[in-house]
């Protein structure tokens, strides 16, 4: 079991039919929210219910962040048990998603929970209590920086909220991208300081985390899809420049290096391990499946969605068939040699085969490798019964990320050696360097790098490349550059919040 814990806060429920002076006592031995923050204990347990949220992915409905992000790219396609099987995953992969889509919603409530939650902590702690008030706010500020950061990159334009409201505030607008951009620069600006290069909870967001974050929003900033939307105040040479500020910083921290072998990252021994920056953790916990309301499991169910089909083996468990590794992306690593990080990112029939597991259920749209960064062994989880239970953790900022990001920038104008960068990344996958490295370079690296985590479709959408290169899976210039807002939140806001163009 891992170190995080679990909060649960429940309200006291009064039911007697005496008299008003009953009524009127409060509870005994409860704690509630409007009386719960009085300790720093407290508030270390708020802070740890903020962090919570970064862990589910199922919640009434399917909500993956991940799948969300990675299933638009062309790393990934949506297989499962065929298009019937979870259609709101499929339209997502499809880019037919509505503005029903249940998917789109979940992910929307949970990081609008998070923020609150962060909210709660920032606005309760007493800074001038303690330094660990301090970090505890810190630490808060990373996180709705973090959920902010993730709302702009789905939706655009947000409801910005950093404090509790007011019944009569209920309905919120959406805000600029540019708007929440500085608050969430303001956010990591005023964390950093208070944040510690490392902890014993190694769950909890350090200082290198909220640096390459901080570094990473000014190089979207720069992006540009970004630059020429959204009427930034500084040069795109000056954003650049900031970004790569941010990413030295962590550089020279000596805090960070490379795993030196690329299959190693995600073992299960090797998480918080020397390239990890920032993780979501996940624990085995011995539960079944909690249909009703994901929230409350600590595991990554998305392990569960991604393995093979109707397998047998002592090594792999049967999983959901979902995120299944597109042979576009097996060509583009085959095209580069690299078959160090096609074997770390993918897997195939020979693998399944050599291990006895059987040949896979192959639905519509099946490709034969299956996504390796999640895949479902047997010994990370506390039975067959796996569905909630995997103890993968999401690997959300890693120094390669990092120095790839430092490259790119430089190349945009920052101070710098963008070749030193760019191959040491290269280099520990078994290539050869590459003199003067242009933006097409960085581009085809961040993919092989980087692929099956999340970040190619973001990646297209800042470059300004990815109608050329989604247009065959349905991408519309115009459109899907974002996804659309909930339905149900534009009713819930009494139309305070508009749609998103063209949905």
């Amino acid at each position: 079991m891992k170190s995080i814990k679990y909060i649960f806060i429940t309200l006291a429920i009064l039911a007697s039919g005496c008299t008003d002076d009953w009524l009127e006592l409060e509870p005994v031995g409860q704690k509630l929210e409007i009386n719960f923050y009085q300790t720093e204990e407290d508030i270390y347990q708020g802070l740890i219910a903020a962090y919570s949220m970064l862990q589910p992915k199922y919640f009434s409905g399917w909500s993956s962040y991940y799948f969300l992000a990675n299933f638009p790219s062309d790393d990934s396609e949506v297989v499962g048990g065929g298009p019937g099987d979870r259609p709101e995953y499929h339209a997502i992969g499809e880019f037919t998603m509505l503005p029903t889509n249940s998917a789109v919603l979940q992910l929307w409530r949970r990081n609008y929970y998070g923020i609150y939650r962060a909210n709660v902590v920032i606005e309760n702690a007493d800074p001038s209590a303690s330094q660990a008030s301090k970090q505890y706010i810190a630490e808060a500020k990373f996180l709705r920086a973090y959920y902010y950061f993730q709302l702009v990159q789905f939706f655009g334009d947000v409801p910005l909220i950093t404090g509790n409201l007011t019944q009569d505030e209920y309905d919120q607008p959406r805000k600029p991208v540019k708007q929440v951009f500085s608050q969430i620069i303001s956010d990591l600006e005023s964390a950093i300081p208070n944040m510690e290069l490392s902890y014993p909870q190694t769950y909890r967001a350090t200082k290198g985390a909220a640096q390459s974050l901080l570094g990473k929003i000014y190089l979207y900033m720069a992006s540009p899809y970004y630059y020429q939307n959204y009427n930034f105040n500084l040069s795109q040479a000056e954003y650049y420049q900031l970004a790569a500020d941010q990413f030295e910083t962590v550089i020279l921290s000596a805090q960070y290096d490379l795993e030196p072998v690329y299959d190693n990252i995600w073992r299960y021994e090797y998480e918080h391990g020397v390239e990890s920056i920032f993780e979501i953790e996940y624990a085995n916990i011995e539960r079944g499946g909690d249909w009703g309301n994901g929230r409350v499991n600590g595991g990554n169910i998305d392990v569960q969605m991604s393995g093979p089909r109707s397998i047998t083996s002592d090594t792999l468990l049967a999983g959901w068939g979902f995120d299944m590794v597109t042979q576009d992306l097996i060509a583009a690593y085959n095209a580069q040699g690299d078959t160090e990080r096609r074997d770390g990112t993918a897997y195939g029939e020979a693998f399944l085969a050599s291990i006895g597991a059987g040949t896979p259920e192959q639905n519509p749209g099946y490709t034969g490798y299956f996504c390796k960064k999640r895949a479902t062994w047997k010994h990370i989880t506390w039975n067959s019964n796996a569905e909630w239970n995997y103890e993968t953790n999401e690997r959300v900022i890693r120094y390669a990320d990092v120095l790839l990001m430092m490259s790119e920038a430089i190349l945009g104008g920052a101070a710098g050696n963008a070749d030193y960068y760019f191959n040491l990344v290269r280099e520990r996958a078994g290539l050869d360097p590459i003199a003067g490295v242009t933006m097409d370079d960085i581009k085809t690296e961040r993919r092989l790098e980087l692929a099956m985590e999340g970040f190619r479709y973001f990646d297209l959408v800042r470059w300004g490349d990815a109608a050329t290169v989604l247009g065959p899976k349905g991408f519309v210039a115009g459109k899907h550059e974002v996804f659309p807002i909930p339905q149900e939140e534009i009713v819930n806001s009494n139309n305070a919040l508009t749609q998103n163009p063209n949905y």
